[in-house]
């Protein structure tokens, strides 16, 4: 997924503010796995349990919240 180009997933995540950029990178490829699996729970989107426990364990970090995450979603909706 990294390094893949996902023009709708720029506009989504470019109002988005993590504390730093591995988050911000973390967030990007963790999004790029669940658009090809939407609606599957995160353990099928994932597809290993490496993936899954960093995903749970992104999702649980207490260094942002969902408002943060869904900053950049409501951005790009105003535009």
């Amino acid at each position: 997924m990294e390094g893949t180009s996902h023009g709708w997933l720029d506009r989504e995540l470019s109002g988005c503010r993590l504390p730093d950029a591995r988050l911000q990178g973390r967030l990007r490829n963790l999004l790029a796995k669940m658009s090809v699996a939407v609606g599957e729970p995160i353990p099928r989107a994932c597809e290993d349990w490496a993936a899954t426990k960093a995903a749970y364990r992104f999702f649980s970090n207490d260094r942002f919240c969902e408002h943060e995450i869904l900053a950049g979603h409501f951005d790009a909706t105003r535009g």
